[in-house]
């Protein structure tokens, strides 16, 4: 007798082939739906069971069950054609069999509904396709191409009708589970459309003639919901080349519905940019939700004329007026300040006057006529000796009134000599090293006066007085005498003592000439060049690194040139090679100022080159340098003893992986499945006889 073994994998081999061979027959889930009803719901329930699963989409698989399992064999051999297993697994894996869909309006569409195509547990679905007729289309779902065995997916359908009444269709589905397309019955029924109509009182708005940059009075425009809905405004704008020149109000609104019926207004004002014709649009879109969200828009053309107002426009021919020095009680000669009407209107003064020993005449009259011109000429006579300040005011019709000009001089007595610095605003030594000497800044000193002056003491003083010095190549010193018209020079060094702002005043004393404002020092110091060291990392974890080892860059993130006076690892078991693209190279060596370079740190127990024990090797890198502080540590650790996984079959690799042997597991499960369909067909095989 043979084994029963040696015939099981024939015995599957010929099942597949007889599975694949099953003739196809068209498909009708709903003349499913009823079969099923009729011969199976006796025994099974359409839930997803191990048994049921298997015959979706696969009228063969249900063949076969009906061939091979005695219940069903004596209960439906002979009483299920071809085309009802096509039907029943149609109406298994292709659920529901027909849609009905909930009354819609004409021109809107549905909410969505779904139908499930599920594939046997056996078989795998291919060539998926969905279509869908009349009022209805496709719309969502997670269907593709295919459907993988066991597995299922969704095809979206919705109602959208386009004419009232009972409409119907079909959403057909195509796939390789069953030879024909399968067709699902759709049906809705659709209401009347409402429709939405928005009406406008006027259709342009003329502003006119309107001043440049002055608003209009309001227009308003009245809007009426002439439709048979409740519309919704999706928005109200203003477009066009020129739509900043108007405003928009009133009350219609987005978001505030308008019955049907209903009113509402929209304002606009017209405030014009600029000169000449301007236009715009005002442009109102509403829906209708409710109603077949059919659109209904209103535009009105705006326009208007901007022009430019005649207005006075001040212009002055000078910022501020100085005077120099004058001697007290004397009139110096008169200064003129020419004043343009550059705008289109009439200026007219209100008033013009000096303040402090200034006096002040002019020829502008009652008023300058547009492009015209009249001057104001202002004198000074200085009560006393020193400096002297006021101002001249002009007080018109026109914007940025009132103008102010400053006004300076100094006062002198008769037969005093007047001193003056030449530059008079002093000096900028830059930036400088602390302690270094930042040069020498030249000032020259002019006796302007009408007697010698005899020079005394020459001073610093502010906080950084002591940064600055009067320099011994002065010609200006104390005891000096400085005729009328003659001049020195002072010469100031500057020394920085501390990093930052450092500022200071110089003074000159002389006790018969009138003396000028100080001079102002300025200069910045600056600390002394320093190097510093920044590494790309404080530890190196080389347990994974290959024979190429871990990149370590060095950064100059000092002002000075570094230098790396050694490199040291505390650990044989670590190397620092230095070669290589943008090495730093041994040590010693130098790192210019914003500069990088690199070292390559190696795990030598990544090669073997040591003990293979497990455990961890830890190091520690040591820069030495002339940054601070003049070391840098970098830790470095590396495993030891690992070894890679290996696989060695069980878990159905062995032939995937192209080792060219059999995974023993898959033939141990090839066995079995044949020897399971060797015992069925024998048990069969036993009951029929019986």
């Amino acid at each position: 007798m043979t084994p029963p073994f040696r015939h099981a994998l024939p015995v599957a081999i010929a099942a597949i082939a007889a599975t694949l061979a099953a003739p196809a027959f068209a498909a009708d889930p709903i003349a499913g739906q009823s079969k099923f009803s009729q011969s199976c719901a006796a025994c099974h329930s359409v839930a997803s069971t191990s048994v049921v699963d298997r015959g979706r989409n696969n009228p063969a698989m249900i063949q076969n069950a009906i061939n091979t399992i005695p219940a069903m064999t004596g209960t439906l051999s002979g009483n299920i054609s071809a085309s009802d297993l096509a039907d029943i697994a149609a109406y298994l894996g292709n659920s529901p069999g027909s849609i009905s869909f909930a009354q819609t309006s004409v021109g809107q569409s549905s909410a969505v509904s779904t139908v499930t195509i599920s594939a046997s547990r056996l078989t795998a679905l291919g060539s998926l396709t969905a279509t869908a007729s009349g009022d209805f289309a496709i719309q969502g779902g997670t269907c593709g191409a295919s459907v993988p065995a066991g597995t299922s997916c969704t095809v979206g359908v919705v109602f959208q009708p386009t004419a009232a009444g009972s409409r119907t269709g079909a959403l057909t589905l195509s796939h390789n589970g069953i030879s024909t397309p399968i067709p699902i019955a759709l049906s809705g029924t659709a209401n009347a459309s409402l429709q939405a109509g928005l009406s406008a009182d006027a259709s342009t708005l003329a502003f006119g003639t309107q001043s440049v940059g002055t608003a209009s009075a309001a227009r308003t425009v009245t809007l009426t919901n002439s439709g048979t809905a409740s519309l919704d405004f999706g928005s109200i704008a203003i477009t066009g080349a020129n739509a900043g020149d108007f405003t928009r109000g009133g009350s219609c609104a987005v978001g505030t519905p308008l019955a049907v019926g209903a009113t509402c207004t929209v304002t606009a004002t017209f405030a014009p940019a600029g000169a000449g014709s301007r236009a715009a649009t005002l442009a109102v879109a509403a829906t209708a939700p409710a109603a077949g969200g059919a659109a209904a828009n209103v535009s009105i053309a705006m326009s208007g004329t901007g022009q430019i107002a005649a207005t006075p426009v001040s212009s002055l021919s000078a910022t501020s007026l100085s005077f120099g020095t004058a001697t007290v009680g004397t009139t110096t000669a008169a200064q003129t300040l020419t004043v343009t009407n550059t705008g289109s209107a009439a200026l007219s003064f209100s008033a013009i006057t000096a303040t402090g020993p200034f006096s002040t005449t002019h020829t502008c009259g009652t008023s300058v006529p547009a492009s015209g011109t009249c001057t104001v000429s202002v004198s000074f006579t200085p009560a006393a000796a020193g400096p002297a300040t006021g101002a001249l005011t002009l007080a018109s019709n026109a914007t940025g009134s009132p103008q102010s000009v400053p006004l300076a001089g100094t006062g002198a007595l008769a037969n005093t000599a007047i001193l003056s610095w030449s530059p008079a605003a002093g000096a900028d030594f830059g930036t400088v090293t602390v302690g270094a000497d930042g040069g020498l800044k030249h000032f020259t000193l002019n006796n302007t006066g009408t007697a010698a002056a005899t020079l005394g003491s020459f001073s610093l003083a502010g906080d950084a007085a002591a940064d600055y010095r009067v320099d011994t190549a002065s010609t200006c010193v104390a005891g000096a005498s400085l005729a009328v018209g003659a001049s020195c020079d002072l010469a100031i060094g500057f020394s920085p003592r501390a990093t930052g702002a450092r500022a200071a005043t110089a003074n000159v004393a002389a006790d018969n000439a009138s003396l000028p404002a100080a001079l102002t020092l300025s200069g910045t110091g600056q600390g002394a060049p320093q190097p510093a060291l920044q590494l790309s990392a404080t530890s190196l974890d080389l347990s994974s690194a290959d024979a190429a080892g871990r990149p370590l860059t060095l950064t100059n993130s000092g002002n000075a040139t570094l230098r790396i006076a050694s490199m040291t690892v505390s650990s044989a078991r670590f190397a620092v090679d230095t070669s290589g693209a943008n090495s730093c190279g041994t040590a010693p060596f130098t790192v210019a100022a914003g500069a990088t370079c690199q070292i390559t740190v190696r795990w030598l127990g990544a090669d073997g080159a040591a003990s293979d024990a497990a455990g961890t090797d830890t190091a520690t890198l040591t820069l030495q340098g002339d940054m601070s502080p003049a070391t840098a540590a970098v830790a470095l650790s590396g495993a030891t003893g690992a070894t890679a996984p290996a696989n060695s079959g069980g878990g159905g690799c062995s032939i995937g992986a192209g080792t060219g042997a059999a995974d023993p597991l898959l033939l141990l499960m090839a066995g079995l499945s044949g020897l399971i369909l060797w015992r069925r067909r024998a048990r069969a095989e036993r009951v029929r006889t019986a």
